[in-house]
């Protein structure tokens, strides 16, 4: 079972698809584990082009769990992804994430940018959300049973014994005080997709986040929530790969 490790925190990872062939790094989101691309069935469509690694975000999964907050940091959480890298010894990858991982997505951006060839990133806003810091107030206890009654891979993380509620929540509260990546993604240099519910939170900041850079595509999903999105495969996977053969043709990262 592969670890890497950053500053004594195992970080969590498993290897799918093609050998030697350009990498795809994915990072889930809140409350849920890898297993969830595969559930999904992004895996199945990625694996005969491309090597997939997947991995458990600290505090999820398989990973180790801090439950101090400030080891959620998100320049930590990004050297986690490059720990990741590191240790499968890839220089360059194709980034996808999703929710929480679409917020560490937007933050390589900030503090590895030479290391991703694109940056894909489902329902999550780069933009500032002066509301989000709201959310160190908001009842965990409540957030987390919706989720586990809304969200089939956070349930399906849950009923493998993968939690650990004092790791989310300091996950949580370190995440909501997350300041977005609105220059980074203004400067960045790869291509960006950005896909979002019309129906999820992050939606509005998502669509206006096309207009800091030509290099970003926005993808919206009619009538889908924030779990819906997520579940979009028909519509996301091949904007994905589109995204991916664009950054490939560019620049190839093998």
């Amino acid at each position: 079972m592969p670890y890497a490790e950053n500053e004594g925190v195992r970080i969590h990872y498993e290897t799918d698809g093609t050998a030697g062939a350009p990498t795809v790094l994915m990072h889930h989101g809140f409350l849920a584990d890898l297993e969830s691309w595969r559930s999904r069935g992004y895996v199945d469509r990625m694996r005969d082009q491309y090597r997939v690694l997947l991995m458990d975000s600290r505090g999820h999964g398989l990973s180790d769990k801090p439950t101090d907050p400030e080891a959620y940091d998100t320049r930590t959480r990004v050297l986690d992804v490059v720990a990741v890298l590191q240790a499968e010894g890839v220089q360059r990858a194709h980034y996808v994430g999703y929710s929480m991982g679409g917020m560490v997505g937007f933050s390589t951006l900030i503090y590895a940018p030479q290391r991703f060839a694109s940056v894909s990133v489902g329902g999550a806003s780069p933009m500032r959300d002066p509301k989000r810091a709201a959310g160190l107030n908001a009842d965990f206890d409540a957030y987390y049973q919706g989720a586990l009654k809304r969200n089939a891979a956070v349930k399906a993380a849950f009923e493998a014994g993968k939690h650990d509620v004092a790791a989310l929540k300091a996950c949580r509260d370190e995440s909501a005080r997350w300041g977005g990546a609105e220059q980074a993604v203004r400067m960045a240099q790869v291509p960006i997709l950005i896909f979002a519910g019309t129906n999820d939170a992050p939606h509005d900041g998502a669509k206006r986040a096309q207009s800091l850079n030509p290099r970003v595509r926005f993808l919206p999903l009619e009538g889908k929530d924030h779990a819906g999105a997520a579940e979009a495969v028909e519509q996301v996977a091949p904007a994905i790969l589109e995204t991916i053969a664009a950054a490939e043709k560019a620049s190839p990262t093998v």
